[in-house]
């Protein structure tokens, strides 16, 4: 295992059962091109109508600034920004509401027939999620197929999965369950290395035109990164 923090990074055997998630959705989370309604109950000057999460995953908001709204449910925020006017205001009622909802997408990029995003249904797998994209390209690399996972603002995960031993040896055990707002990404060689890792997902998502990539902005977080791989036939 090899881990660093900072650019923290843990390396593990994949072992499905046991690759972190995102927490179970008790309720709808909050993230880009989402349109948000904050209402206060009394100090009404202070509601907004019509505020859109931007790519970088945050609001600009009176009184509080810049706040980080991707991975937040409405009631998270409305307890955030009940905090920051409770400077200005005596026991403020906040509610946030939201009024406009984008899909939940999984990315399919790199060595595919239509990179792009698509729209997360449930039961969703990485070969599913591949066939959607239209497979391989010729320079496609099968056996190091990549889920990219952000569990948390600070905590991103790389999943190393080698397809070629699922379709030829059908183990499915290794078609990993996606989930909303995972990056496939098919290279067309080996990443052998974290430090690889981190540098090809800085490529994947650095880019202006992959802002679209929800949630996904990581400039200025300190990161946490854990990367799960099994050697099959390779």
């Amino acid at each position: 295992m090899y881990e660093q923090v900072g650019d923290e990074v843990t390396w593990a055997d994949l072992d499905p059962d046991s690759v972190p998630a995102p927490p179970e959705a008790e309720s709808y989370y909050i993230g880009y091109g989402d349109i948000l309604e904050v209402n206060f109950l009394y100090e009404t000057k202070y509601s907004r109508k019509a505020v859109k999460v931007r790519p970088d995953g945050r609001i600009t908001y009176p009184q509080a600034g810049e706040v980080f709204v991707a991975g937040m449910s409405p009631m998270d925020l409305d307890s955030a920004l009940t905090e920051s006017f409770s400077e200005i205001i005596l026991d403020p009622r906040v509610t946030v509401i939201v009024t406009e909802f984008q899909p939940q997408m999984v990315y399919v990029l790199g060595e595919v027939g239509t990179p792009g995003d698509y729209e997360y249904v449930r039961d969703m797998t990485l070969t599913k999620a591949l066939a959607v994209a239209y497979g391989y390209t010729n320079d496609a690399r099968k056996s190091n197929v990549l889920v990219i996972r952000r569990i948390a603002e600070d905590h991103i995960i790389g999943i190393e999965v080698n397809v070629d031993a699922i379709l030829s040896k059908n183990d499915f055990s290794l078609d990993i369950p996606l989930k909303p707002f995972d990056i496939v990404y098919v290279p067309k060689s080996r990443i052998a290395t974290t430090e690889q890792f981190i540098e090809r997902l800085y490529n994947i998502i650095g880019k202006p035109m992959d802002l679209y990539l929800k949630g996904w902005q990581i400039a200025n977080v300190q990161i946490y990164y854990e990367y799960f791989s099994r050697v099959l036939d390779r």
